[in-house]
């Protein structure tokens, strides 16, 4: 039976509390700014809790602070209800602000990254380009240097032609000169069996008739 009723009360108390609508209590206040340092003095503002002031001065006696807004009214307010750092809905709206400005550098650092990725493949890809271009670079440098080589073996062999030939233009023009010195010879050689011949003829043409008519005077005696 306890049991039962234990039970039957859990379950009411149950259904009660779900059925409360909670509330609750507002942050904000309104704090008059007075243009004296006591209740008596004319209000010159209300001032919403979280606002902003500079301080000027503090009357303990009178439990009043002069302080100035952020627009330049200056006024006395109850020190009581003065803190040295912001409330909580303020520190939640600069909380906010900061992690706006959080996300907002974390998406920036993000588009930085994604920058940076594509750089990095950029970079890989201009450095896959840069050694297939130094690949090309050895291979056209190896063969520069075997035409060089050639170059130089043909230069070599040029050279030794160019020598060769003029020791055969040397020794083509020794044997001209040697060919017209045996021309000129074979033609004195020529002329002196010529004149050889002609002062023979003449010789003989004056001894020989003389030599016969010799003979025939001699027979005749």
């Amino acid at each position: 039976m306890k049991n039962i009723l234990l039970f039957i009360a859990t379950l009411m108390f149950s259904l009660g509390a779900a059925a409360v609508e909670k509330r609750y209590v507002a942050d904000t206040l309104w704090l008059q700014l007075r243009s004296g340092p006591s209740s008596e003095y004319r209000i010159l503002k209300a001032l919403q809790s979280g606002e902003h002031l500079i301080f000027i001065e503090e009357d303990e006696a009178t439990g009043y602070t002069r302080v100035k807004t952020t627009k330049g009214l200056e006024g006395w307010v109850l020190t009581r209800f003065l803190l040295n750092e912001p409330i909580a809905k303020e520190k939640l709206i600069l909380a906010n602000r900061e992690m706006d400005k959080l996300k907002a550098e974390l998406s920036t650092l993000k588009s930085q990254k994604e920058e940076l990725s594509a750089q990095v493949e950029n970079l890989k890809s201009d450095r896959s380009g840069l050694s297939r271009s130094q690949d090309k670079l050895e291979k056209e440098l190896k063969r520069i240097t075997t035409i060089s080589s050639n170059a130089l073996a043909l230069d070599e062999k040029s050279k030794k032609l160019t020598q060769r030939n003029q020791e055969l233009e040397i020794q083509v023009e020794a044997l001209t000169a040697e060919n017209a010195q045996l021309r000129d010879d074979r033609q004195q050689t020529y002329l002196i069996y010529g004149g050889g011949l002609v002062i023979i003829g003449i010789f003989a043409g004056l001894v020989l008739p003389s030599l016969r008519g010799g003979k025939r005077s001699g027979g005749w005696a």
